[in-house]
């Protein structure tokens, strides 16, 4: 079990995972957490895209930029989030974290644009939050807004992931 500290709620949390391994893997890509790679086959059981690796803005690195369709009439065929993922089993303390600081839309210093909102995502998708405009309106959402079968895709995504032998 290792420890980690949020520096935006100034709380200690513990990441549990199933082995001691420094690293877990998941399509031939290395996560630095259980947590992370469980996102990853997640995004790709509910048809979403991802990318890791993502350039930080300004004092906040994302885990993930994911795209997801959407069929609204008023949308353009998808939206996309820029995602922190956090070893917590809720967000209601994390309000004052980057990510969330970002609705509706995000840019980069140059005005570019880059995600139609952050997110924070914790331990499952009971977890999760974004705040972004849809159709002629938008506000808060979470993944079981977007994603009907989450319990089932989280609990197929850890038989998905593996940790190094």
């Amino acid at each position: 079990m290792r420890g980690f500290f949020s520096l935006y709620s100034g709380r200690h949390y513990q990441i549990h995972s199933r082995s001691s391994a420094m690293s877990v893997s998941y399509k031939g890509l290395e996560f630095p957490t259980e947590l992370l790679a469980r996102w990853a086959a997640f995004f790709d059981l509910a048809g979403w895209q991802w990318n890791t690796n993502i350039s930080p803005i300004s004092n906040w690195k994302p885990d993930f930029k994911v795209t997801f369709p959407c069929g609204h009439s008023e949308c353009s065929g998808s939206h996309t989030l820029l995602i922190s993922v956090l070893p917590v089993p809720t967000i209601d303390s994390l309000d004052g974290h980057p990510a969330v600081r970002q609705p509706y839309h995000l840019q980069d210093e140059s005005g570019q644009w880059l995600a139609d909102g952050g997110a924070l995502f914790g331990n499952n998708p009971d977890a999760t939050y974004w705040d972004i405009v849809h159709g002629a309106g938008g506000g808060p959402e979470n993944v079981h807004f977007r994603v009907h079968d989450a319990a089932r895709f989280w609990h197929e995504s850890l038989g998905l992931v593996q940790s190094p032998r």
